[in-house]
């Protein structure tokens, strides 16, 4: 159903959720016009001085590879977050499992990558939380830095200061910060960025689903893979999977000592990071058949939020306020650490997909199936959008209930049914920590569409149970993709 919100703007769709608010999709009646609204509830100190600092770092901020901020207002108990839409969705989901993608579209996206880092380290601002699922695309396919909930000033008025929170996604992580012990910032926003070229060059999945195509889980002592990394061995997967040239450019990315570690000068300099890449196959032309590229062909209406600023005036005293934090659920709080300037911060092992990001049109169906049409015509975001996690079954909507009950049962999972055609998985992932997913069946003339949503967790460990889960329906599901088109109408 809509719901009303300010003047002219509709909620239309929940996108994402997090264990202190959510994040929906908020349209224009009349221009059609979309932004994402991020829902907070800041009923506690805590979480209310945690949103003002990221509110005050992200007005700072204002780049072509950053998600604009548009403003914020609060009311009651919640505040609002009005963000850019980034229509291209995750940049995570344009991975392909065990493969990655061609590496002219990798370079592509990760010059972008270090052009918005190095953007943020002249702002003074560390992100500290790098990873693809944070990296969104607009509907030209460039990409755009999200999620700035651990987000710091490590510089202000020309002072630099050393960071000493345990924090972020333990995969991209680097040394230094898992060491506990005070750290420059800039080096280790690119470590996470050469852990992300890694997982753009030689994908995020193993055919198998047993392990992770990230290098490793932490780069510790104790993890065989991180130890085979500094010993050179690199003729195992998922180095044996890189070219040579850009394997020289991890090679001075990866480096323990963050003294030692490519600058983003030494980065942009590198041969690989210049080499012109034919372009055929690549992702980045929307319209063309690959199955990673933008779904989009033609030209989508109009997705910015034009003179939409809800801010009061800024207080500028809150950019050296307390650190920002994720919002992660309590029950898959890792550990506790002490923030740079002594507030106690959570530290997760894996964040859950923030609900801090834009929104991601693969979240969303806005047709007449849902009742929320603003017009009567069919627009770009009313079209299935490509992603990995959903699939068309042969079976109706009660046989594919059952069966899909039926696999999660036997596979331990713990269930939990929804409103009609939606149930709620949750489990232990490997590193213990809370995984909650959703799977809809949503009725698309005469098929069935099963939709699989990450709600908290890690978004690798996610996509590895969807395709436990899918394997096991194999013999219900149709053979055409998941980019069905809403009927014309």
């Amino acid at each position: 159903m809509v719901t009303p919100f300010v003047e002219g703007w509709d909620f239309v769709q929940t996108l994402g959720e997090g264990a202190y608010g959510e994040v929906k999709l908020a349209l224009n009646r009349d221009t059609q016009e979309a932004v994402a609204v991020k829902i907070i509830d800041v009923r506690s100190p805590e979480v209310e001085k945690a949103v003002r600092k990221e509110v005050c770092v992200q007005r700072m901020l204002s780049h072509e590879s950053i998600v604009k901020f548009y403003g914020f207002r609060k009311s009651g108990s919640r505040q609002y977050l009005f963000l850019e839409y980034a229509s291209g969705g995750e940049l995570f989901d344009r991975i392909e499992p065990d493969v990655g993608m061609p590496q002219g579209s990798a370079q592509k996206y990760f010059r972008q990558l270090i052009k918005g880092v190095e953007y943020l380290h002249s702002r003074g601002v560390a992100h500290r939380d790098l990873k693809p699922e944070n990296l969104l695309l607009d509907e030209d396919d460039n990409l755009k830095i999200s999620d700035f909930g651990l987000a710091t000033m490590f510089r202000h008025q020309g002072q630099e200061r050393m960071l000493e929170t345990c924090c972020g996604t333990l995969p991209y992580v680097c040394p230094e910060v898992i060491r506990k012990k005070p750290y420059n910032a800039e080096p280790v926003d690119l470590w996470s960025c050469g852990i992300i070229l890694v997982a753009l060059l030689a994908g995020v999945l193993t055919v198998g689903i047993n392990y992770t195509e990230l290098p490793w889980d932490e780069p510790t002592y104790t993890c065989p893979e991180y130890i085979h990394w500094k010993d050179c061995k690199i003729t195992q997967t998922p180095w044996n999977k890189i070219d040579n040239l850009a394997l020289s450019l991890l090679r001075k990315v990866l480096v323990e000592n963050p003294v030692k570690r490519a600058t983003v000068s030494v980065i942009k300099k590198h041969q690989w990071f210049n080499k012109s890449f034919q372009r055929r196959g690549a992702m980045s032309k929307p319209g063309s058949t690959s199955p990673s590229d933008s779904p989009f062909s033609g030209t989508p209406f109009k997705r910015v939020c034009s003179g939409f600023d809800l801010s009061p005036p800024a207080h500028r005293d809150d950019i050296n306020g307390r650190i920002s934090m994720s919002q992660p659920d309590r029950s898959s709080l890792q550990r506790l650490a002490e923030d740079d300037e002594g507030a106690t911060v959570v530290h997760s092992a894996v964040e859950g997909v923030s609900f801090s990001q834009p929104v991601q049109p693969h979240h969303m169906l806005l047709g007449s199936q849902l009742n929320c049409t603003p017009g009567s015509s069919l627009t770009p975001m009313q079209r299935l959008v490509r992603r990995m996690t959903r699939f068309f079954v042969k079976t109706n909507a009660e046989d594919t209930m059952s069966h899909l009950i039926e696999v999660l049962e036997k596979a331990g999972y713990g269930l939990k049914k929804g409103s009609p055609g939606q149930l709620t998985i949750t489990m232990a992932d490997r590193r213990r920590m809370q995984l909650t997913f959703k799977a809809c069946l949503i009725e698309m003339g005469p098929n069935i569409l099963v939709d699989f949503r990450l709600s908290k967790g890690d978004g690798i460990e996610f996509k590895r149970h969807f395709l436990k889960v899918k394997g096991q329906l194999v013999n219900i599901i149709k053979k055409v993709p998941a980019l069905w088109p809403l009927e014309e109408r």
